[in-house]
């Protein structure tokens, strides 16, 4: 009996593991042509909000050597899903003044007399605290998903360009 039921568990876990390994390489089946994923984020606007090497926006996160800390798994995520991982460094506040005014930007330091933003504009702006009447951490990422708007080969080029962007030089 216990054999039967250790049987039954290693052949469930593989059959399990088999589903996800099937899974993963139907998602990771199209391999992606890079000179193709660079031309379709210099036309897709991603450099309106990220960096490569000296060309594009603060705003976002730099993508110079994306392909160093992210793996394509996770890159083909992150741009049909953007909002599944939005790391601290790469949230956005919304401050609303004394005046009603409102203020939005990358949150790059906040003490306990002002906080400092990158504005849409790139601009730094130093805000006291004593003209705030409040303020919202955004902990979704302003980053639009590309999943309906790009085709599953296009989301494949774009994932072999950034994960061939290792740090300063770039293909």
């Amino acid at each position: 009996m216990k054999n039967v039921a250790t049987n039954s568990r290693m052949m469930m876990w593989s059959v399990t593991a088999g589903v996800l390994v099937l899974a993963a390489a139907q998602l990771f089946a199209q391999t992606g042509d890079t000179a193709k994923g660079k031309a379709l984020v210099a036309s897709s606007g991603c450099l309106n909000c990220h960096r490569i090497g000296d060309t594009g926006s603060r705003l976002g996160p730099n993508l110079s050597d994306i392909g160093e800390r992210r793996t394509p798994e996770r890159l083909q995520r992150s741009i049909v899903a953007p909002d599944e991982e939005v790391l601290p460094e790469n949230r956005f506040v919304s401050i609303v003044l004394k005046d009603g005014t409102t203020v939005r930007g990358k949150l790059l330091n906040h003490d306990a007399l002002s906080i400092q933003l990158l504005d849409p504009k790139e601009q730094l702006r130093s805000l006291l605290t004593a003209d705030i009447r409040g303020y919202t951490i955004l902990t979704k990422g302003l980053m639009p998903s590309f999943e309906s708007n790009l085709s599953t080969q296009q989301v494949a080029d774009v994932v072999a360009y950034l994960s061939s962007l290792k740090g300063t030089e770039q293909p």
